[in-house]
Formats: C-alpha cells, structure tokens, sequence
C-alpha cells in the first residue's frame, strides 16, 4: 500500500497533471489509479476461490483436529518415568536440605543463621517439588496416547483415574511451593538467632506433614506406572493373531501352542484377566500372538471392562482375528449364545481377516449339545447346523489329543503372512 501512496502522490502534483492531460495515458493510469484508490478503502480476503470483502459477515471455516497429528504411536507406557516412593522422595528431601550451609561471609550470629534457615526451606521444597513436577509433565496426556493405549488406560485403571491421580500430584506440588516460600520468607526476616531456628524447625515439620499426608498420590501415580509398563507392546507393522470368543473356550490352550506366551489355563471363565502377548517365529519372520478375554452374550453397555479389553484390541489393532467356538458344552456358554456372539463379532470386524476353529473336538458326540435353557424345535437351519460343525470352513481341533494342530499350524501362517501383505499396502497407500 506504500507503493500505491507514492503512486497517487506523483499523479496529484502539478507537472504531472499538466504532462497527462495532453498523454494519451491519461484514461489508463486514472483506470489503474481508481483501483488502487478502491484498494486502500477495502481490504478483501479469498474464499473458496473468491475475493470477499472483509467488512461482510464471514462464515466461521471449521479447523481441522490437531489431535491427531500429534497422537504418540504405540509404546508410549515403557517411556513413562521412574516414580519414587513418597516415602524415599521425603527422607532424600530431608537430608539433602540439612547439608545446606550460609552463606560465606557473614558475620553477624542472627543473619547467619536465618540465612542458613531461609535456604534449607527453600532448597526442602525443591527437593520435594522437582519431582513432582517432573512427574505430571513427562506422564502423557492421555487425550494425545494412540487409541488402543488410551482404552487400556481407561478399562484397567477406570475413567478418569489417571488424570485425577496426576491431578493430586501437581496439587501437592503446588502445595509444597506454597508453603515452603511462604517459610523461608518468615525464616528469612528472623530477628534473632533463636527465633530462625524455630522457624525453620516449624517449616521443616509443615512440609514433612504436608508431605506425609498427601504424599499417597505419589504412590498411586507409583502403581499406575507398574501396571502400565506391565502392558504388551504391540508392534503395529508385525502381523498379529488375535484369538477371540467366549469365555474358557480353549483360547489360552492354543495361543501356548501356537506361541511363546504362556498365560493361565484353568476351568472357569474369565482366566484371561488382561491382554496376553506371545510371538511366533516362522521361516524367520517375527509374528504377534495376542490372547484375549472372553466374550459373553450381551450389549456393549452390559459388558464388563475385560470383555471391553478385547473389543479395544480389535477396534484398534490391525489384527487377523482366530475365533475359537467350544461346542462340547464344557465352557459354560451354549453353542446357541456362541453362535449369536460370534455372528456379532464376525459382521463387527468383518474388516479383519478371519479363521474360525472349534476346539476340545476329542469331547464332540455325534449328536449336538443342547442346553436346557435352549429351545431346539425353534432353531433355524443355520443354528442346527453350527452346533454339529460349528461355522462353515472351521478347523476342529484338539489340544489333548493333538488333532489337527499341524493344520492349523500352517493355516495360522497362510494367515499371518496375508495380515503382513495387508499392512504393507496400507503403509504404502499411506506414503504416497
């Protein structure tokens, strides 16, 4: 716009109305000057294409989420902090302040001391402080975790949870700091020798109470750190098995066979409490075995937070999924309520790539289990037939007696190298 001033400046003196009134150029600068006249009096902006006046009611453009841009990827709970024990973050506070001397040079007995006082206190609330600190800023937002991390968060410590216990953290911190400057300054103005020790003696104790009282936040924070780096790490680029269905239907069986994970095999329900990891080495390439909780015949809203563990890890894992159906009626759930769970998994996640099994075979009769509570004449044909063969393609096999394990050994594999395949291309869709 400075151009356009200096412009209209030469246009408006004398000589340079007189040389244009006989030019030719005349009409064409006074076009351009018109413009630029125009340009200075209203300020536009583009719009989908189009200069709009700045002065006219602007319609609000939605912002893209950030969120996800800074979404940390997988891995994010074995980069958490070493958290102390409130107890040991206290007695180190303690003895490193008592070690603080006065300062060099002074004379006088009074100043001396409230000098040495007002220091300990302050550099007590820092040895109390620091860590704090350092603990609320390195534990992550959970808002910024990958999806499946911030579900685990969520089903193993409760909604919520998290925060509030870093929320205690930083109070206490900020508690700390309250009151220890708030001490070293009444130390700091003592006006005799006795009275800097009293009140040093009397911050030391406030602290070390304020401390004492609060400081099970710091311990909470303490078990939140365990039982988060006791989660698997997922790989997302190395091909997973995900062994899913109801509850002691033999999954856990399997994912020893098939793995080296080696989680809890007993008769009753919900054994797997947790997400289990196993790996798979094959013609020297690394695969994930995960083995889930089980799931039960019931709407998402009624479902326990194991049976939510596993619906989290299909959601948000690029998993292959091996569904494991028990019909010889030793699980617990009738082969009538595996049937609709599995139906509901299989439309759900029919995303995934998918290999169904019926385990314990080495128990099938020849004729099919029927509950009490089940209603046979009522059964539609599809019904019928899963609770004799399970679901169409299904490899039956048996743990005990061995049978079929090779197949599904090797089927496993087929399915594992497709789920690479797969996650290749998406990388790669990705990239470009």
């Amino acid at each position: 716009m400075s151009g356009a001033s200096n412009l209209l400046h030469v246009w408006r003196s004398p000589s340079t109305q007189q040389f244009l009134r006989s030019s030719k150029l005349s009409q064409e600068i006074s076009a351009t000057l018109s413009f630029v006249r125009k340009m200075e009096t209203i300020t536009c902006e583009i719009t989908h294409g189009s200069y709009v006046p700045i002065t006219q009611a602007r319609k609000e453009v939605p912002t893209e989420d950030k969120t996800f841009s800074k979404l940390e990827p997988v891995g994010a709970f074995q980069k958490l902090p070493m958290v102390m024990p409130s107890i040991d973050i206290l007695c180190s506070a303690l003895r490193k302040a008592r070690r603080v001397t006065p300062t060099k040079g002074i004379a006088n007995v009074a100043k001396r001391e409230r000098n040495r006082g007002a220091k300990q206190l302050d550099a007590l609330m820092k040895e109390l402080a620091v860590p704090l600190r350092d603990y609320v800023e390195k534990f992550p937002n959970k808002k910024y975790l990958h999806p499946y991390e911030r579900s685990l968060i969520e089903l193993t410590l409760g909604d919520g949870n998290y925060e509030k216990v870093l929320g205690r953290v930083d109070t206490l911190r900020k508690k700390v700091q309250s009151v220890g400057k708030e001490h070293a300054s009444l130390c700091a103005k003592s006006l005799s020798k006795r009275e800097a020790e009293e009140r040093l003696s009397e911050g030391t104790k406030n602290l070390e109470d304020i401390f004492k009282l609060e400081g099970n936040a710091v311990d909470d924070l303490l078990n939140i750190a365990k039982t988060l780096r006791a989660m698997p790490v997922v790989d997302l680029e190395t091909p997973t098995l995900c062994l899913v269905g109801a509850p002691n239907v033999g999954k856990s069986s399997l994912v020893r066979i098939l793995s080296t994970g080696k989680p809890e095999v007993c008769h009753y329900p919900f054994t797997t409490r947790g997400i289990l990891m196993g790996h798979i080495a094959l013609n020297y390439q690394n695969f994930q075995v995960t083995d889930t909780p089980g799931i039960l015949k019931r709407c998402d809203e009624d479902r326990n937070n194991l049976e939510k563990l596993t619906l989290a890890v299909l959601s948000h894992l690029p998993t292959a999924v091996l569904y494991v159906h028990d019909l010889s009626g030793e699980c617990g759930t009738s082969p009538s309520d595996q049937f609709i769970i599995y139906e509901e998994m299989r439309e759900r996640f029919s995303n995934h790539l998918w290999l169904d099994v019926v385990s314990k075979c080495d128990l099938l009769q020849e004729s099919p289990v029927i509950f009490i509570t089940e209603d046979d004449a009522a059964d539609h044909q599809e019904m019928t037939r899963y609770r004799k063969m399970g679901p169409d393609g299904a490899i039956r096999v048996s743990v005990k007696s061995e049978v079929g394990l090779d197949e599904l050994k090797g089927r496993v594999h087929d399915l594992l190298l497709s789920q690479l395949t797969r996650i290749k291309s998406q990388k790669e869709k990705q990239e470009c």
